[in-house]
């Protein structure tokens, strides 16, 4: 077994702990009525000709619940020999339970992840291939003929097909109506189609607010040290933060410093609360107590901002660059893989086969819940009133990024150098030049560390 999972958890988990979570189904008592259940929904399976038997699904997205209840109603009603069972797990302790459970060779028979954990789990086994089985599935080979060649690749390793693409999402930037009203400026959306980050940050300036003591009452726009908006401005430039391979990281390119300084000035300039203010209160809260003119918004904002009762707020499209005149949305494109501990492989691809039919991927889409990779039933999900200018994450869907990284860095640790990095510029320790020097070299130095655990 390799030992990348001792990499993925950073020497930050106790195994004892983790070891101590059973994947294991609850026994069923022998002539239940659950037992009888699953035995004649098997037979029915066998029956019909389908792959049959019982599944488990791991999973973090509790929000969801409703949304996967009724996905695994369809597929169960669509395919009777199936038996699913979804086990629901903290995001934080999912992530630290599952690389455990599949190298110690059990683990659910299906599970999901995030984009940027993908190549660590491809490259260490964690994942299993599945491209013969989609060469050999007529309804996965025609639900991933219907993606875009950006999705379908985005779960591609040397190669090979290492999941489903499942979800996709995006981002854009989220304003207070009232505040630009107030400072007699036009609504966002009649510049929406041109602005650039220059004008953002022109518009920022206007919408600060200081009062009589120097104290700032209002901020016009939220600087973030997550990836939101760093990666936008980055890839907005043109410039990637690996190279082709994933073998290095490449931020200390000048073009990055360069896509980066508006976002660090802004911040030295007081146009955004302090990292010190956020660290008590979140961007997100301050914005919805009307303190914050503009903030980066991605789409799974739009729950909590529809709590807002105080004032008015919309969303508009991420800026151009200004220099490539580009404008890129980050997107953290979920996928479905199947563990190659699978107990049940074959039920397995068949939960699969039914999680991909348009009729199973609306379902997603009616319930807001998530917006699916398959583009012929998304309408439902942008049919909402709330923001009144959702079309703008519709629109961003045509240029998003997947947040692609590498196998030779677990994506917390990445974004937690990122964001250290990045707060050493804004507090002016260092130069965004130096900072990101230094940064890479850091990078680079975890990930030459790493290496030797794919050898």
């Amino acid at each position: 077994m390799k030992k990348i999972v001792a990499v993925f958890l950073s020497g930050m988990l106790v195994m004892g702990s983790l070891t101590a979570c059973s994947n294991k189904q609850a026994e069923k008592p022998a002539g239940s009525s659950a037992e009888s259940g699953a035995e004649s929904k098997a037979a029915a399976g066998e029956a019909s000709g389908k792959a049959g038997g019982d599944v488990v699904w791991w999973t973090w997205s509790t929000e969801a619940t409703d949304a996967f209840a009724r996905q695994i109603e369809y597929a169960e009603t669509n395919n009777p020999g199936l038996n699913v069972e979804i086990q629901y797990t903290a995001n934080a302790d999912f992530m630290a339970k599952l690389p455990v459970a599949i190298a110690g060779g059990t683990g659910p028979d299906l599970y999901q992840m995030t984009r940027p954990s993908f190549e660590l789990y491809a490259a260490s086994g964690q994942a299993m291939d599945l491209t013969d089985a989609i060469t050999n599935s007529p309804k996965l080979q025609e639900y991933m003929d219907s993606l875009s060649p950006e999705l379908r690749e985005t779960y591609q390793f040397e190669g090979k097909q290492m999941a489903i693409p499942f979800t996709i999402e995006s981002t854009a930037i989220a304003y207070n109506k009232d505040l630009f009203e107030a400072a007699g400026l036009p609504d966002l959306k009649e510049i929406e189609d041109t602005w650039t980050w220059d004008d953002l940050r022109e518009l920022a300036k206007q919408l600060t607010v200081k009062n009589e003591k120097g104290e700032t009452t209002q901020y016009g726009f939220y600087c973030g040290v997550d990836r939101l908006p760093a990666w936008e401005f980055i890839w907005s430039r043109g410039v990637e933060m690996f190279n082709e391979d994933g073998s290095a990281c490449i931020l200390d390119q000048p073009e990055v410093a360069e896509a980066l300084t508006p976002l660090v000035e802004m911040y030295q300039e007081g146009l955004s609360p302090s990292i010190d203010a956020t660290t008590q209160t979140s961007g997100d809260d301050i914005f919805i107590s009307g303190k914050i003119a503009m903030i980066p918004a991605g789409i799974w904002k739009v729950p909590s901002y529809n709590n807002i009762t105080t004032f008015q707020w919309d969303v508009v499209e991420i800026p151009h660059d200004p220099v490539t005149g580009k404008r890129v949305s980050s997107s953290n494109v979920l996928g479905l893989f199947v563990n190659p501990n699978a107990k049940n492989y074959e039920a397995a691809i068949a939960l699969l086969e039914e999680l991909v039919q348009p009729e199973c991927q609306k379902i997603l889409a009616d319930t807001h819940m998530y917006i699916p990779a398959l583009e012929e039933v998304r309408d439902g999900y942008f049919e909402g009133d709330v923001p009144d200018n959702i079309a703008a994450y519709e629109n961003a869907l045509n240029y998003i990024h997947p947040n692609t990284l590498t196998q030779y860095i677990p994506y917390g640790q990445f974004n937690e150098e990122v964001s250290n990095a990045l707060k050493k510029a804004f507090s002016k320790e260092a130069t965004i030049e130096e900072s990101m020097k230094e940064l890479n070299n850091k990078i680079n130095g975890i990930m030459e560390e790493n290496k030797a655990q794919f050898e």
